[in-house]
């Protein structure tokens, strides 16, 4: 009778002592002036990106363009939280081809994107779009 007395003592301090692993779960806070480079969930121009290359080629006047052969140019710009295009940026060495495709995306900014989202939240992405012409 001792030993299972003893026993039953033993095996109930092993309960009462012991760990229970607790797991917190963290929420991120996302900031409205953080501009995202990696999201969860990547902005979608309505038609996919095909049809924002389409457009952009449609939009833009190739004729406005001062060169010859290949030139190479990349333009990035921000996706706001509500789907708008902001703060357009283009690196290239050809001014009239950066001119133009400023003018092209200013046009197509009417359109609106789905945003990016970072746990289910829209959130501001930084869009890069290279571009190469061989006039």
């Amino acid at each position: 009778m001792k030993k299972l007395l003893v026993f039953i003592i033993l095996l109930s301090s092993i309960k009462i002592l012991s760990q229970e692993t607790v797991v917190a779960k963290t929420k991120t806070i996302l900031s409205n002036d953080t501009i995202y480079e990696e999201v969860d969930k990547i902005p979608e121009y309505p038609g996919g990106i095909e049809a924002f290359r389409t457009n952009f080629m449609q939009t833009s006047d190739v004729a406005k363009i001062n060169a010859t052969g290949i030139i190479k140019s990349e333009v990035q710009f921000v996706i706001s939280p509500e789907g708008i295009i902001t703060d357009i940026k283009i690196d290239g060495d050809n001014k009239s081809m950066n001119k133009e495709m400023e003018r092209s995306l200013k046009a197509m900014s009417k359109t609106k994107w789905k945003p990016g989202e970072i746990n289910g939240q829209p959130v501001r992405y930084k869009f890069r779009f290279p571009i190469a012409m061989n006039l």
